[in-house]
Parts: structure tokens; C-alpha cells; sequence
């Protein structure tokens, strides 16, 4: 699917542009002493949407979280007319519940907003976690529920610009490897011993990529454009180093 384009407008009308976001958060046992912090995050997210119209207008967010496995917490749709999920801790750190489940709720979300006749932008999917993956086939479920090989026509033509932000035991190699399509997406890791710090700083990224992008949408070329982290963050920017044929060797 080309990321389709809607010239100015105003109001809400049919065939008005949407940005679909979609934030999946680890909620695996490791992440026990975090969720405050998280939860905290994700409000200020909610507020910094509602309180700019225009970017409500165009930017409709999903949250998910995943352990053993993937749930929906907040089906896709507008911050003013939605309630933040609390999430709590659950169980190991499954990354391929999250890719499979995120699969099937982007299909399901593009064919809802299309039969209301919206115009949709390619999806973007920020992905949150702390650890490495417990599932040895994580690497071949991404491949073949997230991606689209153009030559051979296999795989998810409508995928995600997917964009992973990792900290404390999240391998770099493995955010290096999520950050896809290559020439569009990047990767984010924190290194920093305050969790508390790292968890501001990424989703302070993930809210202002989600209002930059929104503001787009009343230009000639609406674009998903990811923000830097700020400076002394501890947060590393890095571009995309996927590979289908990676083979992870811990």
C-alpha cells in the first residue's frame, strides 16, 4: 500500500487523512518496578494529544501491551474521546505474541477506517521493552507477519513503519534488527542506570514523533517524521540494520 495523500481541509469530512499509531509496551515481570513511571508516561502522552485538536483530528492511537502474550488495551481511535489503561506486570517476554497479535489488529483497524471512509497513512508502531526476547523464532515471526519482500510479493503489503525503543537488558543487535522498513525507520536504546529517566525520555520521543507527524497532515506531504531523543538523554538514535536471513546467535 502507497501512503496515500489529502490535500488541505477543514473540519472532519470523509476522506480526511488518518495517522494510525500504535504503542506496544512490555509488561513482562522485569518491568515490576517501572510501571508507575510507565503509567505516567502514557498519561502525559493522552494530555499532550488532547490538548492540540488538529493532532487529535489526524492521529488516532492503539495501546498494547505483551508478555506470555499480545493485548489490546485501547482499540485504535481518538486520545479526547478515549480513557488511558492502567497495565500491570504479568508474566516472560514474548516478542512474536506482540508481532502476531499487532499484525491482525493493523489489518483489522485499516479495514474498519477504510469502510468508513477515511484515507489512511502507513501505520507506525512504537515498540517498548527492556529485555531481550525469551522466543528463539522471534526474528522469523517479525519477518513474516511485519514485513513485504517487493520482488516476490510476499508478506504484509500494508506493514508498519515499526520502530523499536529498548533499555536496560534490551540487546542493541535486536533493536537494530526491529527498526524497519530500513530506509525509513530507526532504533532507540538507553543505557541508563535510572530506568525512570529512560522511560521519560523515549516516550517524550514517542509524543513529540506523534504530534510533528499529525501536523504534517494538512501539508502536500504528510510524513511520518521521527524525532531525535533530547540532548543528555542517554538515548541512542540508530538506523535500521535489518536483515530477513539474520540468523541471532546468542
Amino acid at each position: 500500500m502507497s501512503d496515500e495523500q489529502v490535500p488541505e481541509r477543514d473540519g472532519i469530512e470523509e476522506g480526511q487523512l488518518v495517522m494510525p499509531f500504535y504503542l506496544i509496551c512490555d509488561v513482562s515481570y522485569s518491568m515490576v518496578g517501572d510501571m508507575t513511571d510507565l503509567n505516567a508516561g502514557l498519561r502525559r502522552l493522552h494530555q499532550a494529544i488532547v490538548m492540540q485538536p488538529v493532532v487529535d483530528d489526524v492521529a488516532q492511537i492503539c495501546i498494547m501491551s505483551f508478555s506470555d502474550q499480545a493485548k489490546v488495551l485501547l482499540p485504535l481511535g481518538q486520545m479526547s474521546e478515549a480513557a488511558i489503561p492502567t497495565l500491570s506486570v504479568e508474566g516472560g517476554t514474548d516478542y512474536g505474541s506482540a508481532f502476531r497479535e499487532l499484525a491482525q489488529t493493523v489489518e483489522r483497524d485499516r479495514a474498519a477506517l477504510k469502510a468508513n471512509g477515511y484515507k489512511i497513512y502507513r501505520p507506525c508502531v512504537f515498540f517498548l521493552t527492556d529485555g531481550a526476547p525469551n522466543d528463539r523464532s522471534w526474528h522469523q515471526t517479525f519477518t513474516s507477519t511485519l514485513t513485504y519482500d517487493r520482488q516476490t510479493g510476499q508478506g504484509m503489503k500494508s506493514h508498519p513503519i515499526f520502530v523499536p525503543f529498548g533499555f536496560r537488558d534490551a540487546p542493541e543487535s535486536v533493536m537494530q534488527q526491529l527498526a524497519y522498513p530500513p530506509e525509513r525507520s530507526k532504533w532507540y536504546l538507553a543505557r541508563k542506570n535510572n530506568v525512570e529517566d529512560a522511560l521519560t525520555g523515549m516516550l517524550d520521543v514517542i509524543m513529540k514523533t506523534v504530534v510533528t507527524s499529525a501536523r504534517t497532515a494538512r501539508s502536500s506531504q504528510p510524513a511520518v517524521t521521527q524525532q531525535a531523543p533530547a540532548a543528555g538523554s542517554g538515548i541512542t538514535q540508530g538506523n535500521s540494520a535489518y536483515d530477513p536471513d539474520w540468523v541471532d546467535e546468542d
